[in-house]
């Protein structure tokens, strides 16, 4: 059966105009496809404790030691030229927070953390070591500067000094939270793109930090329009960037949840895919997006619960005709659109409120 499905997909997604094996996709699929793909690497290096969610001792040994490890995944694909690039992971959790200042969290944590001690030494070093000048800045009375170790709740809130210094540390501690790992799959796999973080979205211009190691940053996008998202993040990087997920789900065949953008029907499915693709492609800062997924949801749900009518095909791999047509077509223009030889699609679907979990 697996080389039935092999070939049937393979021809169908030549037939619809696609171009590259999207994240998550079966690794054997994508290497005996000889289409470019990407690379979702795994296990993100972390440390025995944790800051805040998922972010890690940045300033430890244990993290650096853990990067180089995560590294290694990558030998094996450093020479095949099918493999445009990786993916360092995907929506990590701590920057789903707007406007989180990961140093307030880091001195509110009363665990000994080598980032804290990197802390500490940065607003001695602000500061001359002059613990009144300090205390003046911050509205504060400490008696020393070790007196940080102990657990400060709310520290931003002292006064605007204060925040302006953590914020100052935590755009270090996620410079360092990308470039360490980075680095160590550079070191391994010097031929590919890195990717990028796969961020949910922007929520802080502070998540651009360390963003020079990435060669495109990436972004899921949940927009019937993506233009604002990707304009604002290739004005301040600088860098190409690429659409991570996006999708559009109806109701009106299959399954009972549209996803995190609904439409009517399947036709305007279609209509919601021209809209997104081709006012990405018409981005001079876009180069890629991935739709997710291929295959409809189980009705029972995956691990997390998600059921949701986003394929292509259904679960028993039967297109949605009505779809296609919309997505073969602007697959097949999508190069004309991004030269600007053709005018991105202006035809809006009709919208429902969505269902998602």
């Amino acid at each position: 059966w697996w080389e039935t499905w092999t070939n049937l997909t393979l021809n169908q997604m030549k037939d619809w105009g696609f171009n590259t094996v999207g994240n998550w996709s079966s690794q054997r699929f994508a290497l005996d496809s000889k289409l470019p793909y990407v690379y979702p690497l795994e296990d993100f290096p972390q440390t025995s404790s944790l800051i805040f969610r998922d972010f890690p001792d940045v300033f430890s040994e244990e993290y650096q030691d853990n990067s180089t490890r995560f590294a290694l995944q990558l030998h094996r694909f450093k020479d095949d030229p099918c493999l445009i690039g990786y993916f360092l992971r995907n929506e990590p959790e701590w920057a789903f927070v707007g406007g989180l200042i990961i140093a307030e969290e880091l001195l509110e944590n009363k665990h000994d953390f080598a980032s804290k001690e990197a802390l500490i030494t940065f607003l001695e070093q602000q500061y001359n070591g002059d613990i009144s000048v300090f205390n003046q800045a911050w509205n504060t009375a400490f008696q020393a500067f070790d007196q940080l170790r102990g657990g400060i709740k709310k520290a931003a809130s002292f006064s605007e000094q204060t925040r302006l210094d953590l914020r100052a540390f935590s755009r270090e501690m996620v410079a360092r939270y990308v470039s360490i790992p980075s680095k160590a799959v550079r070191a391994v796999d010097p031929h590919h793109l890195n990717l990028g973080m796969r961020y949910a979205y922007l929520t802080d211009e502070d998540l651009l930090a360390g963003c020079e190691n990435f060669d495109v940053f990436s972004i899921n996008c949940y927009k019937f329009d993506p233009t604002p998202e990707i304009e604002v993040v290739g004005r301040l990087t600088g860098l190409p960037v690429m659409i991570g997920e996006y999708h559009f789900g109806a109701l009106d065949k299959g399954l009972t949840a549209t996803g995190l953008k609904g439409v009517t029907s399947q036709g305007e499915r279609g209509k919601a895919y021209s809209l997104y693709t081709e006012r990405a492609a018409a981005s001079p800062y876009c180069v890629g997006a991935h739709y997710f997924i291929l295959s409809d949801q189980a009705a029972l749900g995956r691990f997390d619960g998600e059921n949701y009518q986003i394929g292509l095909v259904n679960v028993c791999h039967q297109p949605y005709d009505e779809m296609l047509h919309y997505v073969t077509e602007t697959n097949r223009t999508i190069y004309q659109v991004a030269s600007g030889e053709k005018e991105p699609s202006n035809e809006q679907p009709e919208k429902i409120e969505f269902i998602a979990f």
